[in-house]
């Protein structure tokens, strides 16, 4: 057992890799539906669709990317390959090609992101013994980086795209994975990397860059063809869902129960998901159109209003954190799907907040900011209901044998978020024949009373299913 609070040298390594990793990723997240709409004006429904099978491909490509590492590859070496793959991504985007490059560049950011995302985690926890007790500090630590590479490209990506054009903006992504990938490889002497693999051979190289080429082609194809896209990744999911129950029909007594409890959770977090993606989806196009950016007299940029969120998470988590320690000493500590329903309840109001805000704009019919950042601010306390609540689920549910593939299910599970929420979205297009500011405001208000309603609609479905778990499942 390790001596002290000190964390392995790695962690400011893998920290500051994984801040500039998500920084170019939602530097793209952030811009993605804004270029679509006003430099392809692509319609917002078509929008709508092509983000949310991009979203939900970029978190599920991971399941793929870790079985790679840990047959084949090993972590170091797919944190190196993904990142790299990130890079000619970001940069295909960057590259004016009249809409040649665009669908490409998306498939290869899907593809580095399902290398990169999985194994930079997994490293982080190679530094730690199984019962090291600085393992949840240091996962805290790297995971204020992730928020803080959020931050980051919020509050300069959109300022840097208005000032010199959406490719430059693109490119500012690539920079951003370049300074990641040389602090990675200048820190590789810190980082211990436990589970080792054979040197990969020239023809076991060249059969992987094949295999990347033709999953581009596929990726490229699958996001040009919406109807195919609606068709093959719910079709997935269903067999994702059959899969899960006939293997939670497979386990023990004891933890069939408990894999029931997390399938119930895993579908459900799906619904918060499918709220939360509206930042970039419905609610940025909002923004941008609609809201007043100005605050006290300063310009605000588009993507600073989801910067803000990452400023709550970072606020707000240590105290939710100390919250649940100083239950759990109590005893009082509220069960795992008290929290999920607190969670759905918050993003809900979140949005109701939105549709009332819409209702009072300013003497230019703009709506104040400050109804956006209290209903990102509620959004985050759902998030923090959820997201760390579910990690955790996960690692006590799960059977020890099932507990990595059931947390790559947890990531799937948000990337269909993300899917529906391109499919929730489109409630929120506004139709070409909307042309008063009076008639659009209109449009949101009804998209964002409809997403309150829906979330509220399951948080009480939750909260009376709970006794149908316990009754049935859990006796």
């Amino acid at each position: 057992m390790p001596n002290g609070t000190r964390q392995p040298a790695a962690l400011p390594v893998l920290f500051l890799t994984e801040m500039w990793e998500r920084f170019g990723f939602y530097v793209v997240q952030g811009l993605l539906v804004l270029y679509m709409t006003q430099h392809y004006e692509y319609s917002d429904s078509k929008s709508y669709s092509i983000l949310g099978a991009f979203t939900a491909l970029a978190y599920i490509s991971p399941i793929i990317g870790g079985k790679l590492a840990d047959r084949l590859l090993g972590f170091t070496t797919a944190v190196i390959w993904g990142g790299l793959i990130l890079v000619l991504g970001y940069g295909l985007l960057a590259i004016p090609s009249n809409g040649i490059l665009f669908f490409p560049g998306l498939a290869t950011i899907i593809i580095g992101t399902g290398m990169f995302k999985p194994c930079i985690s997994s490293l982080l926890g190679e530094q730690y013994q199984k019962e090291d007790p600085r393992r949840e500090a240091g996962f805290t630590i790297f995971y204020i980086g992730i928020n803080m590479g959020a931050f980051i490209s919020g509050i300069s990506s959109g300022y840097i795209k208005d000032a010199f054009g959406w490719h430059i903006g693109f490119m500012l992504a690539s920079i951003g994975l370049l300074i990641g990938l040389a602090t990675f490889m200048l820190g590789l002497r810190y980082i211990k990397n436990v589970h080792t693999h054979p040197k990969i051979t020239l023809r076991t190289a060249l059969q992987l860059i094949l295999y990347g080429l033709l999953a581009t082609i596929g990726i490229t194809f699958l996001l040009q063809v919406s109807a195919l896209s609606d068709w093959v990744l719910p079709g997935f999911g269903v067999l994702l869902v059959a899969y899960l129950a006939w293997l939670t029909l497979q386990q023990t007594a004891v933890y069939r129960k408990s894999m029931a409890m997390l399938n119930i959770l895993l579908l459900s977090s799906i619904v918060f998901w499918m709220m939360y993606f509206q930042m970039f989806f419905s609610v940025n196009l909002f923004i941008s159109r609609l809201v007043d950016r100005t605050l006290f007299g300063v310009p605000l940029s588009t993507t600073v209003f989801y910067a803000a969120e990452s400023i709550f998470i970072i606020t707000l988590g240590p105290l939710f954190a100390w919250s649940w320690h100083t239950l759990g000493r109590k005893n009082q500590n509220p069960e795992t799907i008290s929290k999920f329903i607190l969670g759905t309840f918050f993003a809900g109001l979140g949005f109701l907040i939105l549709s009332i805000g819409t209702q009072y704009p300013s003497a230019e019919g703009l709506v104040y900011p400050i109804w956006v950042f209290l209903a990102y601010l509620l959004i985050t306390i759902g998030e923090l209901f959820i997201s760390p609540i579910g990690l955790s689920a996960v690692t006590m549910l799960a059977p020890p044998k099932l507990v990595g593939f059931m947390m790559g299910v947890w990531f799937v599970a948000t990337g269909f978020g993300g899917m529906f929420a391109g499919a929730l979205a489109r409630i929120a297009s506004v139709p070409d024949t909307a042309i008063t500011t009076a008639e659009k405001l209109a449009v949101y208000h009804t998209a964002f009373l409809d997403y309150a309603g829906i979330a509220f609609f399951v948080s009480i479905a939750l909260f009376f299913s709970q006794f149908l778990v316990k009754k049935f499942i859990l006796r």
